[in-house]
């Protein structure tokens, strides 16, 4: 599962030092209501603006009507899942796809190329250009 508070420790495995960015795709907030979508690319997104508030609503509910919740309680209920998404080192400009909630790190060599550039061409448009023509090891 890609939560994004994994992006504070995860670092590019290629060169071992840069951190990662995150382009997101669609994400979920990790919480008791199904319907608490976060941010969808699409047709979706004005349904996710009201989710959005509606989650945010039911924090403010929690920290006002429980008694001195731990932040790290709050945390794992309430916690940003990305389900598809991609994550870019700017310094190599190798990316590394999220799909069904998981990180695809992976070095060059055990990687599909084929799943990678279904990938790419499923969210080309989500993706800047300038990105696309300069991805590694593979761009579309």
């Amino acid at each position: 599962m890609m939560n994004k508070k994994l992006l504070d420790i995860l670092v590019c495995p290629f060169d071992k030092v840069s951190s990662l960015e995150l382009f997101q795709f669609k994400a979920k907030t990790n919480s008791n209501n199904p319907a608490s979508i976060v941010n969808n690319i699409g047709p979706e997104n004005k349904n996710s603006l009201t989710n959005q508030k509606e989650n945010d609503q039911e924090l403010k509910n929690i920290n006002t009507n429980t008694k001195n919740p731990s932040v790290s309680e709050l945390d794992m209920e309430y916690s940003e899942i990305v389900e598809e998404g991609l994550l870019l080192c700017r310094t190599c400009l190798r990316f590394y796809p999220i799909t069904e909630e998981i990180p695809i790190i992976l070095p060059d060599e055990l990687r599909d190329k084929k799943k990678d550039l279904e990938f790419l061409k499923t969210w080309n448009g989500a993706i800047p250009n300038d990105l696309l023509k300069n991805l590694k090891p593979w761009t579309i």
